[in-house]
Order: structure tokens, then C-alpha cells, then sequence
């Protein structure tokens, strides 16, 4: 059970939701929702409030009037503003969207119904996951996701794989809808996620380079502490000295100097740690942040109320740290395939060409290097900066927009492609050290042993054959924590 009580809520966390853990509003949330709620009342009682008592986008200038006996405007702003379109999300995606936003509104700046939040988190609880499509946002919040959201709370839209709708709150205020879509809880989720599953990732990797690097010989000189000490930032450092504690054990190196693939280990994985690390302390932030237009603020106990109308729902630094863990990824590709083409060549390896049973023209593993290549081609398109996209909307009302959801979707698949990489890496390096006889007890770093006996579960038959099978259970290995 994962308490959500708008303060603090772990990464981690959200991706155990997104995995099937329940939720529970704490108290305290409850209360500070309600005395947002009485504050947004009271400013709205005295002064326009933007999507309260005026519409939305363009539309701005238009006060409020409802109809006599009609639908609440509340109701039709969901209604126009649910349309999405493209392939659903997966299951897993659109839980994170939904504890997202609880905790957001859990932390009070929305001014939301505190029983809209009760219901979101049964919905969570029922597993009643709303259908949500991949087009639709730009980063300027989520509005379709959480307006469709909102609709199958409502049980007029079926929830995803189909059933029968089922109504989980009973009408919708107006001064609900804006202050429920008014969020990019959606591109956080997509970003929280991707950022969990490349936090093992990337550390798999290093372990897997580490194996590549004892498969060739690598000369240990270049993760050395005079080099550690001359490193130009602390997570390059750091990892010159974590590549040292794997490798330590490995025996004479055959080369005064590696090629690159080997010898920048520590800037290519120490840059991409640093880039997770501050994509995270961002992460960390906007899971909690109030970043609804308009803010709720102050207090109706001392009659200081108000709501300030801002622009913090442009997620601009999101896609800006997306994008540069994106370029950490894609500028380390070709060092990825030059080591799989390395492990290939007897020349590193002192093994057949491609790590083939003999010298009968057999091919081995070649064909890996087409699968990584492939998956190479998918990162680096994926590392074209999304930031750098913009569009102007809703009758020049909205003239800039940060894209942040589309950066934070290639951030998903660069994590699924890279996995492939990393696979790829992990049955050749294996193969290589089991052709060579190396054995995980001349290593003393437990993680180096852990990940090359995982290694040496994968099939030790070296005579032409279908390898899928092979990646497939690499793939499971390196998402794996070792």
C-alpha cells in the first residue's frame, strides 16, 4: 500500500503503482484539499478565475453563464476536451498517469473536491484503468488523458479492454473539470517510468562493458585513480572507480592503449548517470509540484486566498532533461556496436571470427550486429531533441508549446531499444568468456561475478543456430538488478 499525501511520493514508488500496488490518501492530504477547495471558492467569489468562472484557451475572455437545465459547462469542457487518438497506452503507463495526478492534487493547489481525488484512488484500487491514446498531448499539459479519464470516472467512457462503463463519482462541478485536466501527469508518468527502468538499465550496462572489457584484455590504466582524479565531473569519477571494482581480476592487459569503445567507459556511462541523477531530482519535484493553471494559494483562515495564473504547466526543463539523457544514450551508440563488432574480430578476442564454433566459415553470432545496429538506428532517432519543436494553438491564445510528452515517449522506447543493445553485448562478451575458460571466481567484485554467471546462463551450444531465443533471455537478464 503506497500512502499518497501530495509531499513526497518516490519514483519508485509510482512504478510499484504502475505494477499493481494499492493506494491510500493520507488525512492530512484530505484536509489540505478541502481548505484549497474553500480558498478557490472564496477568490473566485471576488475576482475571475480562468476555467472557473471563465472558459478556457482562446476562450479566456468568455465569462461563465450556465444554462437552465442543460449539462453544467464542467461537463461539456471534459466532454470536448477527451479526444485523443493512436495506438491505447499500455495498462501499466496509464496507472502511472492516475497516482501522478492524485498526489499532485493531494498536494492542494487545485482546489479540486477532495471526493474527486477519494474517487481517483478507488479507481487505482479497482484496477479500472481508463483508455488512453498516445496522441494528444504537447506538453503544455495533459489535457485529453485526464478529460477521457474524468469521462470513464463518469462511466460514459469504457474503461480500457472493453466492459461495461461503471460510474465512480455522480456529476462533475465545474469548478472541478479545469483544476482535474489541468496537469501533465501523463508525460511525468511516461517519464518516471522510463527514468526507473534506465536507472537498472544503465547500471546492467556498465556490468555487461565490464564483461567486454575482460573478454578483450582491456588495459585497466584508463579507470585508474590518477585518471579518477583527473576526471572532469564527480559521476565520471565515480565511475572510473566503479569500472575498476569490476574488472579488478582480469589479468594483463593486451594493448597499451584500447580502443575508444573501451578506454571512455567512464565518461560514457558516468555522463549518462549524471543526466538520469538530475532527471530524477526533477521527476522527484513535479510529482508533487503545483503546477495547475491557476494555482490555488493562501488560506480562507486568515483572508489571504488568491490564485496566481502562470505558465509553470510548460514542461520545458522536463523535456530539456529528457532530451539531454536522450543525447547521453545516442552519442554512446557507436561505442555499443564497436565493442560487439570488437568481440567478433580474433585480433581482440584470440577466438574464431565471430565467436564461431571453428574456422569453417561458420557465422556465430554476425547477425547480432544487425539486430543492435537496428536498435541503435531506433536511439538515435529518438535522440533528436523534442525541445526544440513548438506549435501555436487555439487562435494564437497558446504560441509556444515544449513537446516534453513526445520527448518523454522516446525516452520509453530509447529504454526498450537500448535493452536490446545491451543484450546483444551481454551473449557475446558471454560466449567470449566462456570460450576463453574465464570463471567468475578470479573476479572479487560480487556485482562483476553476479551479472557474468547471469551470463553464463544463456546456452553454451556455439554451432550455427537461431539466437533469438538467446536475446530474448538476455533481454530478461539485463533488465534484472544484478
Amino acid at each position: 500500500m503506497i500512502e499518497i499525501d501530495g509531499r513526497n511520493l518516490a519514483l519508485a514508488d509510482i512504478a510499484a503503482v504502475a505494477d499493481g500496488a494499492s493506494v491510500h490518501l493520507a488525512p492530512d492530504a484530505l484536509i489540505r484539499m478541502a481548505g484549497s477547495q474553500e480558498s478557490a471558492i472564496a477568490t473566485a467569489s471576488r475576482r475571475p478565475v480562468y476555467g472557473r468562472s471563465t472558459g478556457v484557451g482562446a476562450n479566456r475572455t468568455v465569462a461563465l453563464a450556465e444554462a437552465d437545465g442543460g449539462d453544467p459547462h464542467g461537463l461539456k469542457l471534459l466532454r470536448s476536451h477527451a479526444v485523443d487518438a493512436g495506438k491505447p497506452l499500455d495498462r501499466r503507463t496509464v496507472r502511472a498517469l492516475l497516482v501522478v495526478r492524485l498526489s499532485q492534487l493531494a498536494a492542494g493547489g487545485s482546489g479540486i473536491n477532495p471526493a474527486i481525488a477519494v474517487a481517483l484512488s478507488e479507481l487505482i484500487n479497482s484496477d479500472t484503468v481508463p483508455e488512453i491514446r498516445e496522441f494528444g498531448g504537447i506538453g503544455t499539459a495533459d489535457l485529453q488523458a485526464l478529460a477521457g479519464t474524468a469521462l470513464t470516472m463518469l462511466g460514459e467512457r469504457a474503461p480500457l479492454g472493453g466492459g461495461g462503463a461503471q460510474r465512480s463519482v455522480e456529476g462533475w462541478a465545474t469548478a472541478d473539470a479545469l483544476p482535474f485536466i489541468s496537469s501533465s501527469a501523463l508525460t511525468i508518468a511516461q517519464a518516471v517510468l522510463a527514468h526507473q527502468e534506465l536507472s537498472g538499465l544503465l547500471r546492467n550496462a556498465a556490468s555487461v562493458a565490464a564483461l567486454s572489457f575482460v573478454a578483450m584484455s582491456g588495459n585497466p590504466e584508463a579507470i585508474s585513480p590518477a585518471v579518477a582524479a583527473a576526471a572532469d565531473t564527480p559521476a565520471v569519477a565515480e565511475m572510473v572507480d566503479t569500472l575498476r571494482g569490476l574488472v579488478e581480476g582480469s589479468g594483463e592487459p593486451s594493448r597499451i592503449q584500447d580502443p575508444y569503445c573501451l578506454r571512455t567507459l567512464p565518461q560514457i556511462f558516468g555522463s549518462q548517470a549524471e543526466e538520469l541523477a538530475a532527471l530524477g531530482t526533477l521527476l522527484s519535484r513535479l510529482v508533487t509540484a503545483g503546477n495547475e493553471n491557476p494555482l490555488v494559494h493562501g488560506s480562507t483562515s486568515d483572508g489571504s486566498n488568491d490564485v496566481a495564473h502562470h505558465g509553470l504547466f510548460q514542461m520545458t526543463n522536463l523535456a530539456r532533461r529528457a532530451d539531454a539523457l536522450q543525447l547521453a544514450i545516442g552519442a554512446a551508440c557507436a561505442t555499443h556496436l564497436r565493442r560487439i563488432d570488437l568481440l567478433c574480430d580474433p585480433n581482440y578476442t584470440g577466438l574464431q571470427p565471430f565467436l564461431a564454433e571453428d574456422g569453417t566459415g561458420q557465422s556465430g553470432v554476425m547477425m547480432l550486429e544487425y539486430v543492435a545496429a537496428a536498435a541503435v538506428g531506433r536511439i538515435r532517432a529518438n535522440a533528436q531533441p523534442a525541445s526544440l519543436q513548438t506549435v501555436v494553438l487555439s487562435l494564437g491564445a497558446e504560441e509556444d508549446a515544449s513537446f516534453a510528452s513526445l520527448a518523454a515517449a522516446q525516452l520509453q522506447s530509447t529504454a526498450e531499444a537500448l535493452a536490446t543493445v545491451t543484450a546483444v553485448e551481454l551473449v557475446c562478451a558471454s560466449r567470449a568468456l566462456r570460450l576463453q575458460g574465464r570463471r567468475t571466481a578470479e573476479f572479487s567484485s560480487a556485482r562483476m561475478r553476479a551479472m557474468m554467471e547471469a551470463g553464463f546462463t544463456l546456452p553454451s551450444e556455439v554451432t550455427d543456430r537461431d539466437l533469438r531465443g538467446d536475446v530474448e533471455q538476455a533481454h530478461e537478464l539485463i533488465r534484472a538488478a544484478h
